[in-house]
């Protein structure tokens, strides 16, 4: 078992809504370490919990669509996550299957209690590609997950720092 696992969640079919996948690819590229695994799962995936079983820390990366301007990134802990969940699950459904798989696995006591979520507004919701706003998102959300690591201390302070471009294979485009 890895101390941190990341998940991005999304569908690549779908524009920004994609956004989890191109993350994961772009995270792909800086220097993490052994301890931190980094994961895809696309839309209808039935395992998440599969990949936060018995870490110190996890982080989950979607785009998300929660009425602000596109390309805003929304950090939540746990607390946050389970505050809100309610009040989107009427417009975004996933929120209603998040939090009720987080409140089951609390029972089991094998998943982290530090979680992180990032929300990443899209501009685009169909078609294959990212928009601009995304791409900047993409950048903005890796600084986070960065930044959370190193305060963790499961990255030294010099792998804040984000690599100059990334290549997202996915697409190839770069960002």
């Amino acid at each position: 078992m890895k101390d941190v696992s990341i998940v991005g969640l999304g569908n690549i079919m779908k524009g920004d809504l994609g956004v989890g996948c191109y993350l994961v690819d772009a995270l792909n590229q800086e220097k993490l370490g052994d301890c931190i695994d980094v994961s895809y799962l696309p839309e209808g995936y039935s395992y998440l919990d599969a990949y936060f079983c018995e870490t110190k820390f996890g982080i989950i990366v979607q785009g998300a669509i929660l009425g602000g301007k596109p390309g805003s990134v929304y950090c939540w802990d746990k607390r946050a996550f389970l505050r809100n969940a309610g009040w989107f699950a009427d417009e975004y459904p996933l929120f209603a299957s998040y939090a009720r798989f987080f409140r089951k696995a609390e029972l089991t006591r094998r998943f982290p209690e530090d979680m992180l979520f990032l929300w990443i507004e899209p501009k685009v919701t169909e078609g294959l590609g990212i928009s601009p706003q995304m791409r900047k998102a993409i950048r903005r959300a890796i600084q986070i997950i960065k930044r959370s690591l190193f305060e963790r201390a499961f990255l030294p302070e010099m792998a804040t720092n984000l690599s100059v471009i990334h290549q997202l294979g996915v697409l190839q485009i770069t960002v």
